[in-house]
């Protein structure tokens, strides 16, 4: 196999206004060629097609990884907005948000191999073929749009921020077979960290909770739609004190 290697291409645009903050959009290309993918179970009919084989190997599936031949292009968009709620009325005025929205248009052939059987009236009754096809679906591993949120409040020493991640379905798994091929459940999570100063030596106390709602990652069966694995990660909590000098 050779190494995937991919061409981007990227323009962006930011603008700044006191009230507004920054604001900026843009998109993105990304060519993708030589890319390396799973190729689901393969059935080998004739033993001289692969390396190191013997006649044993005949009618066994065989998995492996593969170059894809056909160029892939993933075009996006991305807009990000940083503010700062400065002038709004008494405590509101140590708000601040960040929020990234982005959305990812692709579209990637994915070579395949089906095993056509023709049926004879004497021996050997039976002739199995293969044909090289290909099939279209999104880029492997790519959700379509993922939203990053921050919402936060500073005030002197102090400081929280409120994260959320959000993550759209993903194409997770070939697979020779289409009712065998994965995609993992759409992802969202929150996270927590809040730190305070201290008035001595440069002293400050933190503290970090990371997925507050317990969020899961979930694959899915394509064929069936039921989970075919569940990763549980739980929640995590830091709490500590640090000192700057």
């Amino acid at each position: 196999m050779k190494p995937g290697h991919s061409t981007n291409f990227d323009l962006y645009l930011s603008a700044y206004e006191n009230t507004v903050g920054l604001f900026t959009a843009g998109g993105f290309l990304k060519r993708i060629d030589d890319l390396i993918f799973p190729t689901g179970g393969k059935i080998i009919l004739d033993y001289r097609d692969y390396e190191g084989l013997t006649p044993t190997e005949n009618g066994k599936t065989i998995s492996t990884y593969f170059n894809n031949p056909n160029r892939i292009d993933v075009w996006g968009i991305e807009l990000d907005w940083q503010t700062h709620f400065w002038y709004l009325p008494w405590f509101l005025d140590g708000l601040v948000l960040n929020v990234n929205y982005t959305h990812v248009f692709s579209e990637a052939k994915y070579p395949r191999t089906e095993v056509r059987i023709e049926r004879l009236p004497g021996p050997p009754y039976i002739i199995r073929t293969n044909v090289d096809t290909f099939y279209t679906n999104r880029l492997i591993n790519q959700p379509n749009d993922i939203v990053n949120l921050s919402l936060g409040y500073d005030y002197e020493g102090f400081s929280a921020r409120l994260s959320m991640l959000y993550q759209a379905d993903i194409f997770q798994a070939e697979n020779f077979w289409p009712e065998l091929r994965a995609y993992t459940d759409s992802y969202l999570r929150w996270d927590l960290s809040v730190k305070q100063e201290l008035p001595w030596l440069g002293l400050q106390i933190f503290a970090n909770i990371t997925n507050l709602n317990a969020a899961r990652d979930i694959s899915l069966n394509a064929g069936s739609g039921f989970p075919a694995a569940e990763q549980h990660y739980g929640r995590a909590a830091d709490l500590g004190v640090r000192w700057r000098f």
